[in-house]
């Protein structure tokens, strides 16, 4: 199409669908509409891409001609009509930038296992620098980043895993034990309280545990708040938000050295958290992390587990709750054979029995992947299927896309835990179908934490309770930059006279 023509269409399409509404636009909304018009086309006029680059998907052309419900399915109804009219790779114009997506196993291959020379996370994740602080992940070195990530999987070995199931455990039933015989409970709240402690337990030390966790909680909570889908394009905007952010960011800084300086003081204390693996790691000229690091690192950790195992939880809860009468009895008389095996221990040997139960958290994540998209700047160009993605690109692949691709997933639309199981399970068939944990070098590296910490939860709640729902199924929210179920999400319970 010409730029003529282009343009012609285009406007013949925002006439069409502001002919209606015309008469009750505001002089400023008329104005602001212009000015979004004119900068757009003046983008897609001057930018021109190579005649071998991805096919283009008319994302303004598209959202003018179909009513996409941004509220409740966010972005991801159009970027699949991106798949279906134009395959498993295409791209958009965000006014100067180019953005590529890559749906399905083939493309995620390229994605996945490209260098980090090819496609980098560093630079479309600057906006946690405020958060994780200088120097550390993001913002670090590739040579430096790439030895932090090996601290960080230290941390989460699974020598470490057995000694964390315990502590979830002892967290988990406290929690669970302050709940009266019957009751309502919003599912969201309940797991972020809980998740909370038991990361603060595993991950930050039994000093924040025990003596600082109130106000710990609401200093992260404010972190929190400082991750926005506007911290995501302007991460030092002069926002109460991102002022109270930095704060905190300093106020845990200040409570974490206080804490590491106590630690280097008692050695001969043991540990066995993850605290105490970044104090003793060393880098490969045998430098020591700076505190200011091994702040940052803990929170880097925490922000992957804490939102994700949160969202994770309750989306399970949720699910199995509405197909109860389907899967609940299958997951009871799992949890009865493998506990009685183990003589009713929760332990990281009768967790990795639970098959059923692991399935239903991977259908879960199938469904309703807290993290919707994942990205990278390509800094060198890369072939795919005839195309050529240039340097300075954003590539992009979406779980919550690709999972409910027809040709990989049966049914994909269906909660069927089941399809995990079995020599021929659909995610094993061909690799990067499954993508809520990444996939590749940078695969998430709390995956195996975030399964013990979830199946930990959800054994001791199906063996304890019986739950109903209290309204219908909530919608995705996609206001946050990790998406979870709308809240509330209420649902009844009541204790098990005889629990398992």
């Amino acid at each position: 199409m010409s730029h003529l023509n282009m343009i012609q269409t285009l406007l013949s399409e925002v006439l069409n669908f502001f002919t209606l509404s015309i008469t009750t636009l505001t002089t400023s909304n008329i104005i602001l509409l212009i000015l979004v018009l004119l900068l757009t086309i003046i983008c897609y006029t001057s930018y021109r891409k190579p005649f071998n680059a991805p096919p283009r998907f008319p994302i303004l052309l598209s959202i003018l001609r179909r009513k996409y419900d941004f509220i409740n399915k966010g972005p991801l109804e159009l970027i699949q009509d991106g798949y279906k009219s134009l395959g498993d790779i295409f791209r958009i114009q965000l006014f100067h930038q180019s953005v590529v997506f890559l749906i399905g196993p083939q493309a995620h291959k390229i994605f996945f296992e490209s260098k980090d020379t090819q496609l980098s996370q560093r630079e479309v994740y600057t906006f946690t620098i405020p958060v994780f602080g200088k120097n550390i992940v993001y913002d670090a070195s590739p040579k430096i980043m790439q030895q932090q990530l090996k601290f960080m999987n230290k941390g989460l070995n699974l020598m470490n895993m057995k000694a964390h199931v315990g502590k979830i455990v002892m967290e988990a039933e406290e929690w669970f034990d302050k709940w009266p015989q019957t009751g309502q409970i919003d599912l969201i709240k309940e797991f972020s309280e809980l998740i909370i402690l038991t990361a603060s337990r595993c991950l930050l030390g039994k000093e924040i545990r025990e003596n600082v966790h109130q106000e710990f909680a609401h200093l992260y909570q404010q972190l929190s708040d400082g991750m926005s889908h506007l911290s995501f394009f302007f991460p030092n905007a002069p926002t109460n938000a991102h002022k109270k952010r930095n704060l905190a960011r300093i106020k845990i800084s200040n409570i974490f050295e206080n804490i590491i300086k106590q630690r280097r003081i008692n050695q001969n204390i043991e540990y066995d958290d993850f605290l105490q693996v970044l104090i003793d790691a060393r880098y490969l000229d045998d430098s020591l992390p700076t505190d200011n690091e091994i702040t940052g690192l803990l929170l880097a950790a925490l922000f992957a587990g804490q939102h994700t195992s949160n969202i994770t939880s309750t989306w399970m809860g949720l699910l199995l709750i509405k197909y109860k009468s389907e899967w609940m009895s299958k997951l009871l008389d799992e949890q009865k054979q493998i506990m009685y095996k183990y003589h009713g221990e929760l332990s990281l040997d009768s967790l990795s029995e639970m098959n059923l139960l692991h399935a239903v958290m991977k259908e879960t994540l199938r469904l309703y992947p807290p993290l919707v998209f994942l990205m990278r700047k390509v800094l060198e160009p890369i072939s795919y299927n005839g195309y050529i993605i240039s340097k300075g690109d954003i590539a992009v692949v979406s779980p919550s896309v690709a999972h409910r691709i027809s040709d990989v997933f049966k049914n994909p639309n269906e909660f069927n835990p089941e399809r995990f199981l079995g020599e021929n399970a659909e995610d094993q068939i061909e690799k990067f179908s499954f993508i809520a944990f990444g996939g590749g070098r940078h695969s998430c590296l709390g995956e195996r934490f975030a399964y013990l910490q979830v199946k930990t939860i959800w054994s001791i709640l199906l063996r304890k309770f019986d739950f109903e729902l209290c309204q219908e199924h909530p919608e995705p929210d996609y206001s946050t930059l990790v998406v979870g179920p709308k809240a509330p999400c209420m649902v009844k319970f009541k204790r098990k006279i005889d629990s398992l």
